[in-house]
């Protein structure tokens, strides 16, 4: 039964998205996988890719490969950083008129891990330097994000969660400037200690192009590669 109302809230959320890509609005898809690799309480590897589409599963919009070293200073705050590889293309619905774009970007990245009953809460501090076809740029991130278990009131195997954030960018080159928002809210499932899928919908609001709609597909993974005394 738990199955069938997830899968019910799924084709709502899809609904609505469709419904919300009017003209000059794309609905468009996110495939994500976040893989955290930790080594020792201190030291974990984050590695993420993405595969962005303009439109579900056709016409990609971009691939990019995010790996993250970072070091926990307490268990409720933690300094990364990472050198990123992205591919853009433009949106056309003939392949041979896309305009493909590389960029290179190294992110510094700072987060404070927060719990209020059940509820975990994350604050992600981006500030990025970004290299666009040889053009440097600069964007400061600010992410808000609610972990809020459903069926329990612990996330673990079994459980169904959902996630809710929210996101601004701000240019810092060569004026300070909003890049975009984004919103998003998404249902999860726990499939092992290790391991969850979420769906969900994100809104993208920019102020100087049009905005997104889209469905979301998250695959997450967690592991440990030390022992915990005793």
């Amino acid at each position: 039964m738990k199955l069938k109302h997830l899968l019910f809230a799924l084709i709502l959320m899809a609904s609505f998205a469709k419904a919300c890509g009017q003209e000059g609005d794309k609905l468009g898809s996110w495939y994500v996988y976040n893989g955290f690799f930790n080594f020792s309480p201190k030291v974990e590897l984050f590695f993420e890719s993405q595969w962005r589409t303009w439109e579900p599963i056709s016409n990609t919009q971009t691939l990019f490969f995010r790996p993250f070293i970072s070091y926990n200073i307490t268990p409720n705050f933690q300094l990364g950083l990472s050198q990123e590889y992205h591919a853009n293309w433009s949106y056309s619905e003939m392949p041979e008129d896309r305009v493909k774009t590389e960029e290179y970007r190294t992110t510094l990245q700072a987060m404070l891990f927060q719990h209020i009953d059940w509820v975990s809460i994350q604050h992600r501090f981006r500030y990025e330097f970004r290299f666009l076809d040889e053009k440097g740029n600069q964007r400061v991130r600010y992410r808000l994000q609610l972990g809020i278990p459903i069926s329990k009131k612990k996330i673990e195997k079994g459980v169904f969660f959902s996630t809710i954030g929210n996101e601004f960018m701000v240019n810092t080159q060569k004026e300070l400037n909003l890049s975009q928002l984004r919103t998003y809210a998404m249902l999860g499932y726990q499939l092992s200690k290790s391991t969850n899928i979420q769906f969900g919908y994100m809104y993208i609001s920019r102020p100087s192009a049009d905005n997104l709609h889209r469905l979301q597909f998250f695959l997450t993974q967690k592991f440990k590669f030390y022992k915990t005394a005793p």
